[in-house]
């Protein structure tokens, strides 16, 4: 297993979606690879700011590539599930391209606990991994991202018969907690899927990386966020009962938690 305490320090390089890039652009895997994998993205033309910009958390595992057009550099990381918003920033030289797993899809390819990584950047030649050279040294050759998707697919297509069976407890979990929004009984979630809670937390952080009752606040307030975006001019109360805050003091407290902003900062965006 990986020795997590002789990686990089954490969050020296970019995570999670992209909210300060001059283009980010999202692209469906291949249809067979859609119960793994959420979304490829790419990425590039980052813009100068005095300010570093924030990503949010979204309860997802990524592996980012990153190639840096001025240095030659090129590095591959897998980039663990967080709990609160970071602040990041990159070189303009640098263009990315990221694969974002669903909950519990990383499973497939290793067999490392996925809390170890949480919180935290892993270089992914040092983690054990399906992932080989024959993936990640031919992607600087690449010289578009229609290039390098087709080259991940491949791989991956390749690699069906050899990939570990997620959890289906948990994906179940996953789905009914996604599905509801954050809000249910995660008793009733742990009854559902057979297991006593103690086991079915002790299995959900080993499988997303983080606890359900954390799991479920994330997808709570992602889709808070959502809502509050499409209607800005909705009173933080009714959003607050519709999204099963206690009051709209408990909302803003979330949002503060996971985003550093009040909802007021997400009416103006």
């Amino acid at each position: 297993m990986t020795n997590i305490k002789n990686c990089r320090n954490p969050w020296q390089f970019y995570r999670k979606r992209i909210y300060f890039v001059m283009y980010y652009q999202e692209h469906l895997p291949d249809i067979r690879l859609s119960p793994l994998i959420e979304t490829y993205w790419s990425a590039g033309g980052f813009a100068e700011r005095e300010e570093p910009s924030k990503v949010l958390p979204d309860g997802c595992v990524d592996i980012i590539f990153s190639f840096d057009s001025a240095t030659g550099g090129f590095c591959s990381d897998i980039f663990g599930t967080t709990t609160s918003f970071l602040e990041v920033s990159r070189p303009q030289s640098v263009q990315m391209f990221g694969i974002r797993f669903n909950p519990a899809g990383i499973t497939a390819f290793t067999r490392i606990p996925v809390e170890e990584f949480t919180n935290r950047n892993i270089e992914l030649a040092l983690v054990e991994t399906l992932f080989d050279k024959s993936f990640y040294e031919p992607l600087p050759e690449k010289k578009s991202a229609e290039e390098i998707i087709a080259h991940t697919n491949d791989y991956f297509i390749r690699q069906l018969s050899r990939l570990y069976c997620p959890d289906k407890q948990i994906v179940r979990a996953v789905d009914l907690i996604s599905l509801a929004k954050g809000q249910l009984s995660l008793t009733g979630v742990a009854s559902d899927v057979c297991l006593c809670p103690r086991h079915f937390e002790r299995k959900f952080k080993s499988a997303i990386g983080i606890s359900p009752k954390t799991f479920a606040g994330i997808v709570r307030f992602k889709h808070a966020l959502q809502y509050l975006r499409n209607n800005p001019h909705e009173d933080l109360l009714s959003i607050s009962i519709e999204y099963g805050y206690y009051d709209h003091t408990h909302l803003i407290k979330d949002f503060n938690t996971l985003s550093g902003d009040r909802p007021a900062v997400f009416r103006r965006q």
